[in-house]
């Protein structure tokens, strides 16, 4: 490669490091995001299945304001900082047990503070009013609901269909937990549950994984079919088995990457499956289990990046995906007056030494290569601060909770949890989707996060997360080791 290469190739590499800065800060604040609204989701799960059926009509509306702030620090230890007042209102409306909707607007207000640095600025999409206002939206029909409402004789045959707008987490989020525009058909028949979904990406919510595809925040459009079987015959246990097909409604999208004085041309194209399965369930009455192992196919088109070649591109090749997942865990309860908890998980995704990025195509598999580096639009929470994807990582975390002092009434609420994570990648060739060195040591360093949670009255909830990451500076390029930080304060009103 001539000199006049390696200097263009070290100014596409630099622009690509200054772009990751602004992009994982973004990364990171969603990632919060995505806890609140996959504990969200969990919570009205939970809730309308323990709603008893007692009128014919029922119209419930209501809201909740959160007033909450955020401090994100990058790979320089520069900080950022993120206000958000976010008001959700909501109606619900059921009716004989067996017709249900529920609709939530949501007016979120992002306020970016980054100390003047246009670097560090993100996207205008991330600031001020966020879209969409109409959040969530579905509707229900419920055959065991009408039957239960109307007192007859209870059916071991039952069948729900949902569509809507909806957060949706399919298994234990390993391959997909996000906002989508989804129509469910669940079918139960004795202990055997079946569900179908066909679903799309639902617009500005979702972030890919491709993070060099322009729109890669703000225009993502990923549709998913799919089928999930569980069994309920066991006392203890609930395995499951499910097949999800993912079609990259954004392929065929061209854009010129690289630096504005030397363009490459670049296609966008991935389109993956899903199989796999797991189980959720209890050993004994003190230990809780969780566990799921996702296998990824497909294909996807090769990096049009090309470091030996004079005019630094290659024609891009379509080529196999083959990647996998798994995350297993259990949890150890005390059963104490605190209901004190101990957690260990751990989480493994493979990865490719034949990529600069776990997920991008600028920088993606080389040609004449399969693909193993695993993607998907699921979450798994890997920590506050640094928050890295499945793909070539193996990370263990072991934490634990306990409400304080539950004893007092005023404080009875107030709980405590600590818990620190491990980051490895498997292979210490093959790249992560934070930017590291090729090489070296595997270890990328650990993590402790921290979170208060008080619910002060019924109506006011009070929250503070703070993580820290310690990194192996060895294995971050010079200007991108530093520790990085995450702090979160909220209060809650709910009316």
């Amino acid at each position: 490669m001539s000199k006049g290469n390696v200097f263009l190739l070290s100014g596409i590499m630099g622009a690509m490091a200054t772009s990751a800065l602004g992009q994982n800060v973004n990364i990171l604040a969603n990632n919060i995001q995505r806890q609140l609204n996959s504990e969200d989701a969990q919570y009205r799960q939970d809730y309308f299945k323990e709603t008893p059926i007692s009128e014919r009509i029922l119209l419930e509306a209501g809201g909740t304001f959160r007033y909450a702030y955020n401090m994100i620090q990058n790979s320089r230890s520069q900080s950022q900082y993120l206000t958000t007042p976010d008001l959700r209102l909501f109606l619900r409306a059921e009716l004989d047990g067996g017709l249900r909707f529920f609709g939530r607007l949501r007016f979120l207000d992002n306020e970016w503070d980054t100390n003047g640095s246009r670097f560090l600025a993100p996207d205008a999409k991330e600031r001020g009013w966020q879209n969409p206002i109409g959040e969530i939206y579905w509707g229900t029909f419920d055959l065991g609901g009408f039957t239960q409402a109307s007192a007859t004789e209870s059916r071991q045959f039952n069948i729900v269909v949902q569509g809507g707008r909806n957060y949706v987490i399919w298994g234990q989020g390993l391959i997909l937990s996000n906002y989508m525009y989804a129509v469910k058909t669940e079918l139960s028949l004795g202990d055997l549950g079946v569900e179908g979904m066909f679903a799309q990406t639902a617009g500005q919510d979702t972030v890919d994984w491709d993070t060099s595809r322009p729109g890669f925040d703000t225009d993502t459009s990923r549709i998913y079919s799919g089928m999930k079987i569980d069994w309920k015959g066991f006392a203890a246990h609930k395995p499951y088995v499910y097949a999800l097909w993912q079609t990259d409604q954004n392929g065929g999208q061209q854009s010129n990457l690289g630096s504005s004085s030397f363009p490459i041309p670049t296609t966008f194209n991935y389109n993956s499956g899903y199989v796999g399965g797991g189980s959720t369930g209890s050993l004994g009455p003190n230990l809780v289990y969780r566990g799921e192992f996702a296998y990824e196919f497909g294909s996807t088109l090769t990096d049009p990046l090309d470091a030996t070649s004079p005019s630094l591109t290659q024609p891009q090749q379509e080529t196999e995906i083959s990647a996998a997942a798994g995350i297993a865990g259990l949890t150890y309860l005390l059963r104490d007056e605190g209901d004190t908890r101990l957690d260990c998980s751990v989480l493994a995704g493979s990865g490719d030494k034949y990529r600069l990025d776990s997920g991008t195509t600028f920088g993606g598999i080389a040609p004449n290569h399969v693909d193993h580096s695993f993607n998907s639009l699921g979450y798994i929470n890997t920590g506050f601060a640094l928050g890295p994807d499945p793909a070539n990582l193996l990370c263990p975390s072991l934490g634990f909770s306990t409400n304080l002092l539950p004893s007092v009434s005023w404080a009875k609420d107030l709980r405590l949890g600590v818990t620190s994570y491990l980051f490895t990648k498997i292979d210490n060739q093959a790249p992560i989707n934070i930017l590291t060195r090729p090489g070296g040591s595997n270890l990328i360093g650990g993590e402790i996060d921290t979170t208060l949670d008080w619910r002060i009255t019924s109506d006011i909830n009070f929250n503070i997360r703070y993580g820290i990451f310690m990194p192996n500076s060895s294995v971050f390029y010079d200007d991108q080791g530093d520790i990085r930080q995450f702090f979160y304060v909220g209060a809650t009103y709910a009316f």
